[in-house]
Parts: C-alpha cells; structure tokens; sequence
C-alpha cells in the first residue's frame, strides 16, 4: 500500500499529516483550531500568541501549556494513464507543542515555545508508479522561540519574537529500466542533510478599540536554510542480465530553501456576556518557493542532480470563529477556514508535495478547573480534488489524482503560575 503524507515533527516524536497550504503548520493551538483559526493571538485563551502574534501575551495570566494535534488522513490515489493502478491511504500521526509565559514586570511579558512552523513530506511504496518521480520526501523546521510583549497603555500593546530555527531534509526517488516494466528497481538515489541554525522574527501590534474589541496585526519574517549533508546511489545497472553492475556510491549534497514572510490581521468581538466572534485573514508570500533544487559531487563534479520546478503563488488564508460560555465552567466554540493552495496548477502539482484548496470546519470546547483548564478541539478538512502531472524525469509520463480527507483531533493543558 502506498503511504502519502504531509509531514509534522515535533520534540522526539516523528509524524505524518496533512496541515495548512504549502508547508505551514497552524496545529500547535488547541483552542484556535476549535474556531477554525480565527482570531489568533488576539482572543488571549491560551498561550500561542507568544508564536501568532506576541503583542497578545498582554491578554493572559502567567502559565504554561502542553498539547498535541491528532491527524487522522484517508485517501484515494488513482493512476490516471492506467486505471489498474490504484490505492487507499490511512495514517494517523501526533503534532505536539509547548508553550510557557511569565510576567517580568506589571507591562512586560515573557514567553519561550517550542513547535514546527514548517514541514511537508511524502511516503510511497517501493512499487508505486510514480517512483521515478518521488518515494521519500521531507522537509522539517524546528522552532525555539523567545517572545516579549508591552502594554503601552490600556489600548495599545506591542510584541516581539525571535525564532532559532534548524531544518532538515530527505529525499529519495528510483530510477527504473524501461524494459523491466514493474520489476524491481535500478537505482536508488538517497538524498539527506540539514542546516545551521537560523533565525526568523515576528512583529505584533494589538489595539484595544473598547472592553470588548480589539484587533491585532502581525508579521513573521522569512527564512532562509542552507542544508548540507549526503547523498548515496546504490543499486544496478542493469538487474536482468548477468553482466549487472553494482553502484554504491557516497558522496556530499547541499541544497537552499527559503521559507516565506507572511502578514495576519485578527479580531475577537465580546457580543455580550457569553458570545464572542472572531476573525483572521492572512496572507503569504509563497511565490518565493521558485524550485526545490539539490547539488551534489556523487558522480565526481559538484552539479545539481535534483531540480522541482515548484512556482508557487501568493496566498490568502480566511476564517471566521465564535465562542460561547456556556457556564462559569464550560465554554464551546466553532468554527470555519478556506485556504488556498500556493501550486497554481495541476501542472505545478508535485508527487512530493500534492496539496491542494482547502475548507475546514471545526468544532471545540474548554473545561475550566482551579489552577487551570483543559482544551479540546475537532477538525474536518475538505480538499479539492487534485490532479498531480508534474513530471521531472517524464514530462508526459505521470498523471496521478489524489483524494484526501483529514480529520484533526487536539487538546491541551493548561495551567496558571
């Protein structure tokens, strides 16, 4: 069976699932996905504005946070050149995160979290048709961040983060013979490495226009990763007759992947003493992400091996939430998300990466105790149906529909200094 995923990874665990578009991961907030990720780092339930928008950090008590998001993914997958080839998905995977925050004055907060900003991957079986194109793919970024917000005046708050960030990357493919048909495979071409610490920032204002409005605007800078490591050939030339070459080869590989700034506005709305709605639209600049290109001296001479012509586009991310307390105890929450996909067509659709348009509906809920409260949250996402015809090493040769459908389970701790 062939395994797809969008690649999550977290503290030691490693796992697979399906996220927000391109690379983005927003999993890391339990209460903000209950609403559909409407109102991040402004409606000051939890502790993830510290990541989404620092200025909000203004809004909450001394505390920290543990929690982790459940992706459950099914999926159809059709050969579209050849309609005996076809397979079904499931996998279920773990997102974790961690958050802590304290006050270093009566204005000044501090907070530190540990998440993935960004990961996408995929898995295929060695036999899937598509192999030339892609079996293994991966790429990670871990976050360490340290935030500081200022409450100004009563209206008026400001923030800062800086991220120290470390990326990884894998990528394997075969290269068949063509007169073997669905034989086993010649080559195998292993590509791994990772990247020097780097750095990112995010900037958030949030401004207090009543009691119980307000509105925050934020921005996190771009990342750029310079991986290093290896890449290995093993295999056959020629693995039918008797005069078959063996290939183990060894040898260095770097590649470069820049991550893209984005801009996000959030409002949270208290309609009275037990409603409040919210909201975000947020935009990035994915048309940064040109190629995915790899570089490597196995063969003698440094030259570039692997080149995915991504061209992605611009996006724009909107959800609307609303919370409701239904006791002293108890609060609910829904809410709705459309996203786009940053690969503009079916042609730009890659075996590594096959995302596509996305709409997710969400439904959550928190239970409050002496000394802090636990959150829960449930997700559906709904995908377009996406045709993947990209084809580096056959530009005619691969037509591959997918079909996905994500359930997100989370919860989270939280509990207060």
């Amino acid at each position: 069976m062939k395994k797809v995923s969008m690649l999550a990874l977290a503290f030691v665990i490693a796992s697979k699932g399906a996220m927000a578009g391109g690379f983005s991961l927003s999993e890391y907030s339990t209460t903000s996905l209950g609403r559909g990720f409407a109102g991040m780092g402004v409606v000051g339930d939890d502790y993830s504005a510290i990541i989404s928008n620092p200025a909000g950090m203004t809004l909450v008590r001394d505390g920290m946070q543990i929690g982790a998001s459940f992706i459950d993914i099914y999926a159809n997958i059709d050969d579209n050149t050849n309609s005996n080839n076809s397979d079904s998905l499931n996998i279920f995977s773990a997102v974790p995160s961690f958050f802590v925050q304290t006050s270093l004055t009566d204005k000044l907060k501090g907070g530190l979290a540990f998440y993935t900003p960004y990961g996408i991957g995929t898995d295929y079986d060695r036999n899937w048709w598509g192999r030339d194109e892609a079996l293994e793919s991966e790429v990670i970024v871990y976050d360490f961040t340290l935030s500081g917000a200022y409450e100004l005046n009563s209206k008026l708050s400001l923030g800062a983060s800086l991220s120290t960030q470390i990326a990884t990357a894998k990528l394997t493919n075969d290269t068949t013979s063509a007169v073997v048909g669905n034989a086993p495979h010649a080559i195998h071409s292993d590509i791994e490495g990772d990247s020097d610490p780097t750095f990112a920032y995010t900037l958030g204002a949030m401004y207090q226009l009543s009691d119980n409005h307000r509105i925050g605007l934020s921005y996190r800078s771009k990342s750029t990763y310079d991986l290093e490591g290896t890449h290995k050939l093993t295999g056959n030339t020629d693995i039918l007759g008797a005069m078959a070459t063996s290939i183990n080869l060894k040898g260095d590989a770097h590649a470069k992947v820049t991550l893209p700034e984005n801009l996000m506005i959030s409002s949270y709305h208290k309609v009275d003493d037990r409603l409040a709605l919210s909201a975000t639209a947020k935009w990035t600049r994915w048309s940064r992400f040109k190629s995915l290109d790899v570089y490597s001296n196995v063969m003698g001479a440094d030259s570039r091996v692997s080149s995915t012509k991504e061209n992605w586009r611009d996006t724009w991310t909107f959800s609307v939430g609303a919370d409701y307390d239904y006791s002293k105890d108890w609060t609910f929450r829904l809410g709705l998300e459309v996203e786009q996909t940053p690969i503009p067509s079916d042609e730009h659709r890659t075996a590594r990466i096959p995302d596509d348009d996305r709409r997710i509906a969400a439904l959550g809920a928190s239970y409050k105790f002496n000394g802090g409260k636990v959150d829960f949250a449930y997700a559906h996402i709904f995908l377009d149906g996406g045709n993947a015809k990209y084809s580096e090493t056959n530009p005619n040769g691969f037509n591959t529909e997918y079909d996905l459908h994500i359930n997100m389970f989370s919860v989270a701790m939280q509990y207060y200094f």
